[in-house]
């Protein structure tokens, strides 16, 4: 079984990439989205309906501010990734434990990609 990543975890691995300095474009935000889709897709959960909402989900409201947004059979609308103003980066606070790792693991090989692209 995978290792149980935390969102502390993630934020720090984000901190220390230095990503949070580049401005978070529409097609950056288009590549994490299908980054953490493939993790949703190949995790199965929610009876394999897990996954990322359209390229019309994702909002970016500035250089520095972007939200992306998820779906399943049960919801039509949430959280998946926030980026806040303040730096902060909120992860599905909606989830628990298991649906939330999906998003870390994608938001992960989103960073190693980005940072060796």
């Amino acid at each position: 079984m995978a290792e149980n990543l935390t969102r502390e975890h993630v934020r720090k691995a984000y901190a220390e990439s230095g990503l949070d300095h580049f401005p978070l474009t529409f097609e950056r935000m288009a590549v994490l989205r299908d980054v953490i889709n493939s993790e949703m897709l190949a995790a199965g959960l929610m009876h394999g309906t897990y996954h990322m909402a359209h390229p019309s989900r994702i909002r970016i409201h500035g250089s520095n501010c972007s939200e992306l947004r998820c779906v399943s059979y049960y919801f039509d609308d949430r959280e998946a990734v926030t980026f806040n103003g303040d730096g902060f980066v909120g992860f599905a606070g909606w989830a628990d434990e298991t649906n939330v790792q999906p998003i870390l693991r994608g938001f992960l090989k989103w960073i190693k990609e980005e940072t060796n692209g």
